[in-house]
């Protein structure tokens, strides 16, 4: 067994859709729904995820938005679960 952490890129909502166990420890949505929301996300075309990984074994993972505001140029918004 290896501590050594991994992260991954998950593209589109059909990969995405692997941290739903994740995801649903922290969330009543359902998979129908979630895989919706995701879809309207990726097609939005800034929205990225990604997972951590230890052993194959999927421990976190973020999903975050880039974009460019008149404020402040580029940005990334960040979530987490």
């Amino acid at each position: 067994m290896s501590d050594e952490v991994i992260i991954r890129e998950l593209v589109g909502p059909d990969q995405t859709m692997t941290i739903f166990p994740l995801y649903s420890q922290v969330s009543r949505l359902s998979e129908a729904v979630v895989y919706q929301r995701l879809s309207a996300m990726f097609a939005q075309s800034n929205y990225r995820c990604i997972a951590a990984y230890i052993d194959e074994r999927m421990v976190g993972a973020s999903g975050f938005w880039t974009g460019t505001q008149l404020w402040c140029g580029k940005y990334v918004e960040a979530t987490s679960w």
